[in-house]
């Protein structure tokens, strides 16, 4: 089982820069057609700033892969089950957000193939005013074995 010591834990604050071109390959990738996402006249006609991420963009930024290698969670099946975001605003091109992950919960839970550690980490994004942007909670669910 997961150790529950690691509940609160929380990664270094790690800034990250939301790009045109990332959100247009983003938006191409979903098959989204929405003209906000791939046009700055578009988006600015709308009433926004710039290019507008797409509403599940936040889980490209969330990624914090050094924080999670350090949890040692080995070379076991890690299958993502749920994902929850919560804005407080869109995100848009040029955004400069620096995202801190915990670890919200560890959990074990029956399985048919025998007992699963449930990982819940949090994200949560401010911009370079220190304002709050969103915040994302996944659910993995790690097999044993």
């Amino acid at each position: 089982m997961l150790d529950r010591s690691l509940v609160g834990r929380e990664s270094e604050p790690v800034e990250q820069e939301v790009e045109r071109s990332a959100i247009r390959r983003f938006a191409e990738a979903l098959g989204d057609p929405n003209p906000i996402y791939q046009d700055e006249a578009a988006a600015r006609a709308a009433g926004y700033p710039a290019l507008v991420a797409p509403p599940t963009f936040a889980v490209a930024l969330a990624a914090n892969d050094r924080f999670r290698h350090s949890l040692d969670l080995g070379t076991r099946s890690i299958l993502h089950s749920e994902q929850q975001i919560e804005y407080a605003r869109p995100l848009v091109a040029g955004d400069r957000v620096t995202v801190v992950t915990r670890v919200a919960d560890v959990q074990e839970r029956p399985g048919a193939s025998g007992p699963m550690d449930v990982l819940v980490l949090e994200d949560e994004a401010r911009d370079d005013k220190g304002e709050w942007v969103f915040r994302s909670r996944a659910t993995l669910i790690l097999r044993r074995g």
